[in-house]
């Protein structure tokens, strides 16, 4: 069982298959991006998991959901932020690999690959960090592998939400919780249930 098709039967989402266009996105790139991460999008579409992280959106536009959006505003608009990505550089396109951004979280986290377009991008390790002020993490695993972990495994420390909510959870895009009992219905579910 793929890692993808783990963290769809862990938070019980229902995957409801769509097109993206990938061409744009991968053609400023400079490389194709990790099997997982297409699987992922193409599957679920967007959300937080568990109410926490976010995947940022395959989409060339400004959207600051966007893989561009983080991408092209440090890299493009503001090169002097490069120190705070120390002792890594942002990913560049080919022959410049470094960080590229993946996902955010609710509380300031950073996620990366170490992108790099003359490897396999399913090889890409993940970098984070629970915030800007915070050391980095390295793990060599996919992207999809690290999600799973951080929902399920309650020593996946420090980026574990597990211990957070009755089980994983995918609230979808568009979806607002306004109230607490709304939080709760989503995060407390213990039947299973894709939605509360």
């Amino acid at each position: 069982m793929s890692w993808t098709q783990r963290i769809i039967e862990a938070t019980g989402a229902r995957p409801e298959p769509r097109d993206i266009d990938w061409k744009p996105v991968e053609t400023e790139l400079g490389t194709t991006l990790p099997p997982d991460y297409r699987e992922l999008w193409s599957l679920l579409g967007g959300g937080y998991y568990s109410g926490f992280l976010w995947l940022l959106q395959p989409r060339s536009d400004a959207a600051t959901e966007g893989l561009f959006y983080p991408w092209r505003w440090d890299r493009v608009f503001h090169p002097e932020y490069a120190s705070l990505y120390a002792p890594y550089d942002l990913y560049g396109g080919p022959g410049r690999p470094g960080l590229l951004g993946w996902g955010r979280d609710q509380t300031e986290g950073e996620y990366y690959w170490l992108a790099d377009a003359e490897t396999d991008p399913a090889a890409w390790p993940v970098v984070a960090r629970t915030d800007g002020a915070e050391p980095w993490h390295r793990y060599d695993m996919s992207m999809s592998e690290f999600i799973y972990h951080m929902l399920t495994d309650h020593d996946f420390k420090p980026f574990t939400v597990a211990a957070t909510t009755a089980g994983p959870f995918l609230l979808p895009e568009g979806v607002q919780i306004t109230t607490v009992e709304e939080w709760n219905a989503w995060a407390n579910r213990t039947d299973g249930s894709p939605t509360p």
